[in-house]
């Protein structure tokens, strides 16, 4: 028998009113824009891959143009 997976994986503030949740339970993920007005919507496992690929090459091309001190 399968054991019921659920937690919170991370919550990323974006500014003082905005911020991504990603919660999980079991194969279900759903990640939350919540700001004064919230949007909620689940991906597939194979498509949460796929925007982590994307947020991570994002990234790495940002910090190529970051100034730094």
């Amino acid at each position: 028998m399968n054991e019921m997976f659920s937690a919170r994986i991370d919550e990323i503030e974006l500014n003082e009113s905005a911020a991504i949740i990603v919660e999980q339970a079991d194969d279900e993920i759903t990640a939350v824009i919540a700001s004064v007005v919230g949007v909620h919507f689940q991906v597939s496992a194979d498509q949460a891959l796929k925007l982590s690929r994307a947020l991570a090459v994002a990234a790495e091309n940002a910090k190529k143009f970051r100034v730094t001190d």
